[in-house]
C-alpha cells in the first residue's frame, strides 16, 4: 500500500502526545533490523512514544523456522486490560503457530506499565479513544517492520482479536481489505455508542470483500450478544448487536443471506455459515451458549478450539488480487 511504503521511508521518533491525534508512522527499525528474528518469542521496543512511554510489540517465530521461507502471518490484538503476553498464553497462537509453522504478532497497547492496557478501535476504548490514538496506523507498522526483517507471505496475513482488541481488528480490515486476508474476532462487534452525547460509532463497510470468524458469547454482559449497555457500564456507552455486525460483513460480501446452522461441540456451540460471497469470502458465527466475556476454553466448551477454529479458516482463506 503506497501510504505504508511512503512511511517506511523514515525511522520516527514522537514525544509525549499533546495534540488531539497520533498520525501512522514506520516504526524505527533497530540497529540490527536486517537480521531475522530466530524462532522464539522476542519484545521489540519502537520509537513512537505516548505519555512519554515507548510502544512495544513481540512476535513469535515457530519452532525450527530458517528465516528464509515466507510465511503467514497472524496478528494477535489483545483485549483492554489486557497485555500482549498474556493474550499468548490465553489464546494459544504461538503454540498452534510452532506446529502449523506460521508467524505471530502481538502488539501492545498503551496503558500503565502492564496495567489498563487498550486500544482506539473507534468507539472504544478509554485514553486511546479520547486522545484519537491511531492504533491502525501502528499495528499496521508492526507487520511491515517484521516483514523487514523474516519473510511474510502477504497474501495471508490475517487479524484476530478479543474483546477491544477484536474491535480493532474489525476497523482494520473494514479500512484497510487490501491488506487483510481474513479477520476473526471474540467478544466483539463493529462499534457502538462511546458515552452519552456522543453518536453511534461503527466501521466503514470495506470496499472489497473480507472473510469474516467471529465467535461470542450468548451470556457475554460486557460486550453483550444481543447490543446495548454493558451490565457493569456506569456511563451511557453500549454495543452494537452481534446479528447487525455480521449483517454488515454478509452485505458487504455479498453473500447468500441466510447462513447454514448447525450444533457442534455437544450442543454449546451453534455454527452458522454464509456461504455464496464474493471472492471466495466466507461469513462465520460461532455463538457459545452460556459463555461469558472470556477466550473460549476448550475444557469448558465442549472440546470447541478456538485458536484451532481461527486457524483452519485463515487457512482456507488466502487474500485473493
Amino acid at each position: 500500500m503506497t501510504f505504508l511504503r511512503t512511511l517506511h521511508t523514515a525511522a520516527w521518533v514522537l514525544a509525549t502526545v499533546t495534540a488531539s491525534a497520533v498520525f501512522p508512522a514506520a516504526l524505527a527499525a533497530p540497529a540490527d533490523a536486517t537480521q531475522p528474528f530466530r524462532p522464539g518469542t522476542h519484545k521489540v521496543v519502537v520509537d513512537q512514544r505516548v505519555s512519554g512511554v515507548r510502544r512495544s510489540f513481540y512476535v513469535h517465530v515457530p519452532t525450527g523456522h530458517d528465516g528464509i521461507a515466507a510465511l503467514p502471518l497472524v496478528v494477535a490484538l489483545h483485549g483492554a486490560f489486557s497485555t500482549a503476553r498474556k493474550f499468548e498464553r490465553d489464546s494459544g497462537f504461538s503454540l498452534l503457530a510452532d506446529r502449523e509453522r506460521f508467524l505471530v504478532v502481538y502488539p501492545q497497547g498503551i496503558g500503565l506499565g502492564d496495567l489498563f492496557r487498550h486500544w482506539n478501535s473507534g468507539h472504544c476504548c478509554g485514553k486511546a479513544r479520547r486522545m484519537n490514538l491511531d492504533d491502525v496506523g501502528f499495528v499496521l507498522a508492526t507487520v511491515d517492520d517484521v516483514a523487514r526483517r523474516n519473510p511474510v507471505d502477504r497474501a495471508r496475513v490475517y487479524f484476530a482479536g478479543f474483546s477491544n482488541g477484536g474491535m480493532l481488528a474489525y476497523r482494520i480490515a473494514a479500512e484497510h481489505p487490501e491488506v487483510v486476508a481474513a479477520v476473526a474476532v471474540a467478544s466483539a462487534t463493529i462499534g457502538g455508542v462511546p458515552a452519552a452525547n456522543e453518536p453511534e460509532w461503527s466501521v466503514v463497510r470495506p470496499n472489497q470483500p473480507v472473510a469474516v470468524l467471529a465467535i461470542h458469547g450468548r451470556a457475554d454482559t460486557s460486550v453483550p450478544y444481543d447490543g446495548g449497555r454493558a451490565a457493569q457500564s456506569r456511563g451511557n456507552s453500549s454495543a452494537i448487536s452481534v446479528e447487525r455486525s455480521i449483517r454488515l460483513w454478509v452485505n458487504a460480501d455479498d453473500c447468500n443471506p441466510e447462513p447454514q446452522v448447525e450444533l457442534m461441540a455437544q450442543d454449546r456451540v451453534e455454527r452458522q455459515a454464509w456461504s455464496g460471497c464474493r471472492n471466495n469470502s466466507e461469513v462465520v458465527l460461532y455463538s457459545l451458549s452460556s459463555w461469558g466475556h472470556e477466550w473460549p476454553k476448550e475444557n469448558l466448551l465442549g472440546g470447541f478450539d478456538a485458536a484451532g477454529t481461527i486457524w483452519r479458516f485463515f487457512e482456507r482463506h488466502p487474500r485473493t488480487p
